[in-house]
């Protein structure tokens, strides 16, 4: 029982590592600290830049919070099955 405990709990903490990088290079690419990343800000970091459109959900012409997490993530598991074809 006890390392089914320590294995959820550094799970859990490799989580929230991962969360916190994914909200610093959102809160860096908000240079105005106005909560969301407009596209002039975006031109900052090629990948966001050349996927903004797609990336901006509800097509109002920035990035909040939630839209730039979820493609942190699908970017993150995109990588992650990269590495497992080589």
């Amino acid at each position: 029982m006890k390392k089914i405990l320590v294995a959820a709990a550094l799970v859990s903490g490799v989580s929230f590592a991962a969360g916190a990088a994914k909200t610093d290079a959102f809160k860096a690419l908000d240079k105005d600290g106005d909560g969301q990343v407009s596209t002039e800000e975006a031109a900052g970091d090629a990948e966001v830049s050349s996927h903004f459109s797609t990336l901006d959900k509800n097509a109002d012409g920035k990035l909040s919070a939630d839209e730039f997490k979820a493609h942190a993530h699908a970017d993150h598991g995109k990588k992650g099955h990269e590495k497992k074809a080589k």
